[in-house]
């Protein structure tokens, strides 16, 4: 019985051991910096609402069921999305950066990632690759941007109210 039991947990150790990127999880996004559009100054996201819609590993900000566009709609609103992940207790850095308009119609919003002779191209390479869709305008997922829609539209109303 004890040789079995040890045997039984040399063997779960070695299988862990033997596979360490299935069996930890990626860094998760802490913190969103959103700065342009309307914004006078970049507002910092923390909410773990929208931290929860904002995972880079899964692009859970990506509406991945619509096709990417070449070219975005004309006369837009841009703002600059950072996401910041915790690699470790005393380790949150910037890992991944895109472009979101939202939209004016019905339609969900657009997010670029930066693809090949970007701006923030190197940050995200060196995170994610997504084929396909890198340098291309992709449909914001509903969830992701009903929470950063809300931010920057409360963001905005505060600093223009603010400014008075």
């Amino acid at each position: 019985m004890k040789t079995q039991l040890f045997v039984s947990s040399a063997l779960a150790l070695l299988f862990f051991l033997g596979v360490p990127h299935a069996s930890r999880a990626k860094a998760l996004t802490v913190k969103i910096i959103i700065s342009g559009g309307k914004l006078p100054e970049p507002i910092e996201i923390t909410d773990k609402h929208a931290l929860a819609a904002s995972d880079i590993w899964i692009g859970s900000f990506l509406d991945t069921t619509r096709p990417p566009l070449e070219d975005p709609p004309g006369d837009i609103q841009r703002y600059e999305v950072i996401f910041y992940v915790k690699y470790r207790r005393d380790d949150i850095r910037k890992a991944y950066a895109v472009y979101y308009c939202p939209s004016r119609t019905a339609e969900p919003g657009l997010i670029y990632l930066p693809g090949k002779g970007d701006p923030w191209q190197e940050l995200n390479w060196g995170t994610i690759v997504r084929e396909g869709r890198d340098g291309k305008w992709n449909y914001a997922s509903p969830v992701w941007e009903d929470s950063i829609k809300l931010a920057i539209s409360h963001a905005e109303a505060f600093q223009h109210h603010a400014s008075r």
